[in-house]
């Protein structure tokens, strides 16, 4: 029986050795660029959705509110808008808190609440989600950044809000 790799029928050909762990490599670094990417876009469209969601709560807040109760022009700004507010924060419970106070901020910023000629707009925004998301950016080679995101997340929710007389 001869002795050598020629003997050998399982092994590999001398000049293939190491090709296999070449080629997971390679192959590993495009499904996990793959995975990341999914699972970055499904965070960021989420969010989006739940700010969705939260305008929307927001929006059939206001219309609980009692026009009758507020006189002149603070129906909307003392009435509407505190009420708004409140609801998106209570619908945005699920985020992790750095996130919430992103989207929060002082006062409530990010929720904005207009109205005109009738109907109001609710609109909450994630601000400079680019530059602090929350997942990381990864920069690939021959790729570029994963994800490519907007700056902003947002959502929102339009409601005829019509005072009654």
């Amino acid at each position: 029986m001869p002795r050598g790799p020629a003997s050998c029928r399982i092994c590999p050909p001398p000049r293939q050795r190491g090709a296999a762990a070449i080629e997971f490599a390679l192959l590993f670094l495009l499904f996990f660029v793959l995975f990341y990417a999914l699972v970055s876009y499904a965070i960021a469209m989420l969010m989006v959705t739940g700010f969705e969601h939260a305008a929307l709560g927001g929006a059939r807040a206001a219309i609980a509110v009692d026009p009758g109760a507020f006189s002149g022009g603070t129906y909307i700004a003392e009435g509407v808008a505190p009420r708004v507010r409140e609801s998106v924060a209570r619908s945005l419970d699920w985020l992790p808190p750095a996130a919430k106070a992103r989207v929060l901020g002082e006062g409530n910023t990010n929720v904005g609440v207009a109205y005109g000629a009738g109907v109001l707009t609710v609109r909450v925004r994630y601000p400079d989600y680019a530059a602090q998301p929350l997942l990381p950016v990864l920069v690939v080679p021959l790729i570029g950044p994963v994800p490519r995101l907007p700056e902003d997340l947002e959502g929102q929710a339009v409601v005829e809000l019509v005072p009654s007389p």
